[in-house]
């Protein structure tokens, strides 16, 4: 075995087993024993272990249960069964055990190896968690930075190339004011087709404005901004927009604004498409720790089940991109729908959410779990 001294937690009621135990791995290793299972668990708080062996049987709690909650706080385990069940080996890698072994075919030698086995697969387990967590960091950032680039894009529009559209308008109207007559006569046609290509980048500028960064969001908060889009999506959509806002939105993270804008404006756009009504309800209201947006329309409905299956391929791009974008700030989308019953799409945003820093999956440091009584659980070394 290796050389450095391997922390090893037993949790196992049988005195003679556990000796056997002590007497097959040999120096090495550090050993603390508990006989219960809640003694385990504060023990392997306590101590943090580099592996547990844990006992299927024990007098004060299901194993399999504490084995839940171990492998939670992300311990490696190895599960010991009296004999070679398929129905228990199932649920205990069901439940992230690293591996199992029979009491009565144990050995020195598959021990140590499973003990080393156990190690091994946490270390990658975390490795590639970390992995994933810097993933989804680097995934947040980048959506936080399009929000960003959005508004500055937004604002760059409307503060410069309008303006400088405008100022060209200004001076042709000043051209055809000093031109004389003659003049004017000649380049009246060219002065009407230039107001009529500054008056549409005008109109093309403003609206591009708006769609990347609508300004009442920039200035006030959701529930003005969707007061704005209800306007917005029956000017450009005919599409009636009924509002039920209970909640002004201002308890999110400034960032998120815009982005959950977006979301949502996503989702009108998809009754627009797809619905086939011109009516549409929109809330916004808080539940618990969350900002709650709800969308329901009557249409035709879809196939939820299949609809999810699609992962982000075509026809399913638009629902699976707005889910990953909410899961990268600890928000969710849960969808409702049957053919030809309707639609309602709910978005749950965490209020405390920022985009850089949250995930609904980051790993949980080890020892936040429910409180457990706290008998002295016996060690050895």
């Amino acid at each position: 075995m290796a050389e450095e001294n391997i922390e090893l937690l037993l949790i196992e009621d049988d005195d003679i087993y556990c000796e056997l135990v002590r007497q097959m791995l040999g120096p090495g290793y550090i050993i603390y024993e508990a006989p219960t299972g809640n003694q385990g668990l504060e023990l392997a708080r306590m101590h943090q272990p580099d592996c547990i062996l844990l006992d299927y049987r024990l007098p004060d709690i299901d194993g399999l249960q504490l084995l839940a909650t171990l492998t939670e706080e992300d311990f490696p385990v190895v599960m010991l069964t009296v004999e070679e069940s398929p129905e228990v080996i199932v649920q205990a890698m069901q439940r992230e055990a690293q591996d199992y072994l029979v009491k009565g075919h144990i050995s020195k030698t598959s021990l140590d190896q499973a003990i080393a086995n156990a190690i091994e697969k946490a270390a990658l387990k975390r490795d590639l968690e970390e992995k994933n967590r810097q993933i989804r960091d680097l995934a947040s950032a980048l959506t936080l930075a399009e929000q960003r680039e959005r508004r500055r894009i937004a604002q760059l529009l409307h503060d410069e190339v309008q303006q400088m559209l405008y100022g060209i308008q200004l001076r042709a109207n000043l051209i055809a004011q000093e031109a004389g007559p003659e003049l004017q006569a000649s380049i009246k046609d060219h002065l009407e087709q230039m107001e009529r290509f500054i008056v549409q980048g005008i109109r093309v500028s403003r609206s591009l404005a708006v769609e990347l960064s609508p300004p009442l969001l920039q200035d006030e908060g959701l529930a003005e901004a969707f007061e704005w889009l209800a306007d917005q999506m029956k000017e450009t959509h005919n599409l009636d927009l009924e509002l039920d806002i209970r909640r002004d939105g201002h308890s999110l993270d400034e960032d998120l604004w815009l982005l959950v804008f977006q979301l949502v404006r996503e989702l009108l756009f998809n009754v627009v498409k797809h619905a086939g009504v011109c009516q549409a309800r929109l809330e916004m209201f808080e539940e618990d720790d969350y900002l709650v947006i709800r969308v329901q329309d009557e249409g035709v409905g879809f196939d939820v089940e299949a609809v999810k299956n699609k992962q982000g391929s075509e026809g399913g791009f638009g629902l699976y991109s707005v889910r990953e974008r909410l899961g990268l700030f600890g928000g969710r989308l849960a969808m409702e729908s049957s053919p030809g019953r309707g639609t309602q799409m709910t978005i749950f945003v965490p209020k405390a959410a920022h985009v850089r820093n949250s995930s609904p999956s980051t790993p949980r440091p080890r020892g936040e779990g429910s409180p457990v009584p706290s008998p002295s659980g016996r060690g050895s070394r």
